[in-house]
């Protein structure tokens, strides 16, 4: 065989490991940067995790804050529902004060036996200097009015 045959054989094995080297090196510079990129890649996702839990903590807060807030409103309703039906009562009792206050007014008005005039100089005093009532239906207004004041 002809020696220069083997020394082109040597060469062609050469270039060939050169190659493979080269292509080696390369391979070996995309695994680093994949491995470097996969640590940026797992930061990424603790971060992400992290504000998850975040959320997850505020959404929380939220819901407890928005329980205590409905408990307070509802409370509120109840008392006010409650003042309603007071005030209901009240105006029902109103109405029907007013009514016999009417009733006895229409009666009163109406004369039964005649009326002596009265001298318009003169006014009826009672101990505490206040006018007399003259009529049934004055002294039940009287009283009522000096209860409601004696109440307040």
């Amino acid at each position: 065989m002809n020696p220069y045959a083997g020394i082109i054989l040597d060469i062609i094995v050469l270039c060939v490991l050169a190659a493979t080297i080269i292509h080696a090196r390369r391979l070996s510079r995309q695994f680093a940067e994949m491995q470097q990129g996969r640590k940026t890649f797992e930061k990424l996702i603790e971060s992400i995790n992290q504000a998850a839990a975040r959320a997850d903590g505020a959404t929380k807060s939220l819901r407890e804050a928005a329980q205590q807030g409905g408990d307070r409103l509802q409370d509120k309703i109840n008392t006010a529902r409650g003042l309603a039906d007071e005030l209901e009562i009240i105006v029902q009792a109103g109405d029907s004060l007013a009514g016999r206050l009417e009733g006895l007014a229409r009666r009163t008005s109406a004369p039964r036996e005649p009326v002596l005039p009265r001298n318009e100089n003169r006014t009826e005093k009672v101990p505490d200097g206040r006018a007399e009532p003259r009529t049934r239906a004055e002294k039940e207004l009287l009283d009522a009015l000096r209860a409601k004041r004696q109440s307040s």
